[in-house]
């Protein structure tokens, strides 16, 4: 093989050596190698000298930054994730955390009393439509076409009656031992004319305070204008038509 033969592959052994040939011309050149022991020879010395290039350059010592900022590169002295709530308290004085905790305290006491309140009122809401009830029952109790009709129940336990004046366009319901509801329902009475068509008389549950619930059933018309009147339990909110169980109907 001529001397222009083998000068390609010289100029890449000093690249080579150290490590910067490309990755295209590596390939060729170890194939080359394998084959021609004038480039092996002329390999060698380049790797000799660089390795004498490398001893020959004395140790120089880290200095402390570049130790600390490698490190913190490390996957194993990454800051791990912390809770975002005591990150937040660790920044403050001893000050600053009593007065947040001081708002943190008054935030959770000003929405208990919220509750409190809220609880209240409907406590007043559902006395006050009870109260209206029984002031309705004891006039009704007054007007001479006033029937007391028995309930037929459906299930156990529940007794009641109904007070109606047929002319007028409401009734009055007294229910004892109404079982109790999951917050999810509602009891919701029905008035029922001659084709079975089913009209709501309104919505109702079972008062905790006392053993009977009082019930007003309003009509749009005179309730002589239906057979009967019936309640089931349906979904919170009411339904348009009945869904559920029957519980009770009174025969008009």
């Amino acid at each position: 093989m001529l001397y222009d033969e083998h000068a390609p592959f010289r100029e890449n052994i000093p690249a080579y050596a150290i490590g910067a040939l490309d990755a295209e011309d590596i390939a060729a050149l170890e194939s080359h190698l394998k084959t021609c022991a004038a480039c092996q020879a002329e390999l060698a010395e380049y790797q000799s000298m660089t390795i004498g290039l490398l001893q020959s350059i004395p140790p120089k010592a880290t200095s402390p930054e570049l130790r600390r900022r490698l490190a913190a590169r490390l996957p194993a002295h990454q800051p791990q994730t912390r809770n975002l709530f005591l990150s937040f308290f660790s920044q403050l004085s001893p000050r600053q955390v009593a007065t947040t905790a001081l708002i943190v305290i008054l935030l959770v006491a000003n929405l208990y009393s919220n509750l409190q309140l809220r609880d209240l009122k409907q406590q007043q809401v559902i006395l006050a439509q009870r109260l209206l009830g029984e002031q309705v029952a004891i006039a009704m109790l007054a007007y001479p076409e006033t029937q007391t009709l028995t309930i037929n129940a459906d299930v156990k336990n529940l007794t009641g009656s109904m007070l109606v004046d047929k002319g007028r366009n409401m009734a009055i319901l007294f229910l004892w031992d109404l079982p109790k509801l999951e917050a999810t329902q509602t009891y919701q009475a029905w008035l029922i004319d001659a084709n079975g068509k089913r009209i709501s008389g309104g919505l109702f549950i079972p008062s905790a305070s006392q053993g009977y619930t009082t019930v007003t059933i309003k009509s749009p018309v005179p309730m002589k204008n239906f057979v009967g009147v019936g309640v089931t339990i349906e979904p919170q909110g009411g339904s348009e038509r009945p869904t559920g169980p029957r519980i009770l109907i009174v025969n008009l």
